[in-house]
């Protein structure tokens, strides 16, 4: 599948903006988008539309459906995890009362053909990389998601996981009576590389499962043990109990990087290949990697994402930024962009699928 690339610079209204910054972020979206914000905002006022986000674990979906809906407004859309929707389910039916009217729900809703036990003993034996739940089932509970939201525009990151929920997401819309809105796919490239520097690099922390990166997301608070001669995080989250104090640690199986779910990204970028070549259902393909040679004419200097390098002098950490150059799953040198930029590209195809 060929991902075009997406020139941003010829969006340039002359200004940089700091991406970094929820307030200049907002700035550089109507800069960038201008009146497509008003069209889309006016759109979806009456109107609604069902995006899959398709891409390798870790792409970063999520973060750009937060931000489009912060665009846009949460009265107007939503994103929608299936892996949270399994969680929030595997939490409920730990509970007598909650789990009595999931039941309800389901015995009123589900078809399939397994029991609605054996399903719920899928959910609850399922693990991080295989997720063995019935298509059926997993329709039904998004359903019942879906139907406590009210009529929005929604994207849904985790549907399809496997061959079988391609078929099924082609239809879904109709199941879950969305009138003739459109639906489409958004298809992430994100190279291998990238995957592996937000996995190793990733940080959490122990109280309230904020998460930083050390390389792109610092904490406010940046400390050095001389004795390991490491350069850690302190939570910076101020509703949280370990404000100040509590050290950002790696999640189990991170510095492995990426080896530890090969698997599941090999499924991950069959399932996108296979997406790629469905009819009839349009198509939004976002690029990560910009080759070093040619970035300079698609992009603007403040779109590159930078990499963050940590000087120790004591008791004192300062922080410096550099340009990140990686390898793409061709070997060709390259820069990836801020998330914000990916959105630009997201909400100006979109613009396009909704108004041609």
């Amino acid at each position: 599948m060929d991902y075009p690339f997406f020139n941003s610079k010829a969006l340039s209204d002359g200004n940089v903006y700091d991406l970094t910054d929820p307030v200049d972020r907002l700035k550089y979206f109507h800069a960038k988008l201008g009146n497509k914000i008003e069209q889309i905002k006016t759109y979806l006022d009456t109107n609604s539309f069902i995006a899959y986000m398709m891409a390798k674990k870790l792409a970063g979906k999520g973060t750009y459906a937060k931000m489009t809906e912060d665009i846009f407004g949460a009265n107007r859309m939503a994103h929608i995890s299936v892996g949270d929707v399994i969680r929030r389910v595997h939490m409920l039916i730990e509970d007598p009362t909650a789990a009595a009217e999931l039941r309800s729900y389901l015995e009123k809703n589900y078809r399939g053909f397994l029991s609605i036990d054996e399903s719920l003993d899928a959910l609850k034996n399922r693990t991080q990389d295989k997720i063995s739940i019935p298509t059926e089932f997993l329709l039904c509970l998004l359903k019942r998601e879906i139907s406590m939201m009210g009529k929005k525009a929604l994207f849904i990151d985790g549907l399809p996981r496997n061959m079988d929920q391609i078929s099924a997401s082609l239809y879904f819309r109709d199941l879950i009576n969305y009138r003739d809105d459109p639906d489409f796919f958004i298809l992430i490239d994100t190279p291998n590389e990238i995957l592996n520097a937000r996995m190793t690099n990733r940080r959490v922390c122990p109280y309230c499962q904020t998460s930083k990166n050390l390389l792109f997301n610092p904490s406010q608070f940046i400390k050095y043990d001389k004795l390991s001669d490491e350069i850690y995080f302190v939570c910076d989250n101020t509703l949280c109990s370990g404000y100040g104090v509590a050290k950002y640690v790696s999640k189990e199986g991170d510095r492995e990087g990426i080896h530890s779910i090969e698997e599941r990204l090999n499924a991950d970028a069959e399932l996108m290949s296979v997406a790629s070549t469905l009819q009839g259902v349009p198509k939004i393909l976002l690029r990560s990697a910009y080759p070093v040679k040619i970035a300079e004419d698609y992009l603007e200097d403040y779109e590159i994402q930078p990499k963050l390098v940590y000087n120790a002098d004591g008791d004192k950490v300062t922080m410096t930024k550099e340009n990140w150059v990686f390898k793409d799953d061709s070997g060709q040198e390259c820069y990836t962009i801020y998330a914000a930029t990916y959105v630009v590209n997201m909400v100006t195809s979109l613009h396009k699928i909704l108004f041609g």
